[in-house]
């Protein structure tokens, strides 16, 4: 049965595979800002805030990718990924816009399986096929610590839930 989640009233129906607290991260290939491939094996070691939102033309979108941004400047050992349908160079251009840094910015455009894969695609309204938004916090071992799936598309995610959850 999908997750449920909406966009003001609008149900949205999205992906069930959502991974767990204690599950491992899957497998995923995205692409950067160069257009290389980038693997959850890129990131080994780290912990990694995976940060799903669907483009960041969105007030909320572009406001969650700032805050991140400044949490990241605060978190030792650990990668903030931001992933969406965008094109790298339409978030890359944004970071530079407003001199964010801290985190890693992710398309999907060669890897939009990772989306239905980590229980993030948005399967009805307008924006099938895009990402909801949602926070997935990883130790070092991608094991998964916090889940969150942004009940309304017009909210950010409880950042405090997963600073907590990285300080465990």
């Amino acid at each position: 049965m999908p997750n449920a989640i909406s966009l003001l009233d609008e149900p949205i129906l999205v992906e069930d595979n959502l991974p767990g607290v204690g599950d491992t991260l899957p497998f995923f290939q995205l692409v950067n800002h160069l257009l290389e491939d980038v693997t959850l094996e890129s990131f080994q070691g780290k912990r990694k805030i995976l940060h799903f939102f669907p483009g960041i033309d969105t007030p909320v979108s572009a406001n969650s990718v700032r805050t991140l941004d400044i949490l990241g400047q605060t978190l030792s050992n650990t990668v903030i990924l931001n992933i969406s349908a965008d094109l790298p160079f339409t978030m890359t251009r944004f970071c530079a816009m407003e001199n964010l840094v801290h985190g890693i910015n992710l398309s999907g455009m060669r890897g939009r399986d990772m989306f239905k894969h980590y229980g993030v695609l948005i399967m009805s309204s307008k924006l099938a096929g895009l990402p909801a938004r949602a926070l997935m916090v990883a130790d070092e071992h991608d094991h998964v610590l916090h889940v969150e799936l942004v009940a309304d598309l017009t909210r950010e995610p409880d950042y405090e839930a997963a600073l907590k959850a990285l300080s465990r």
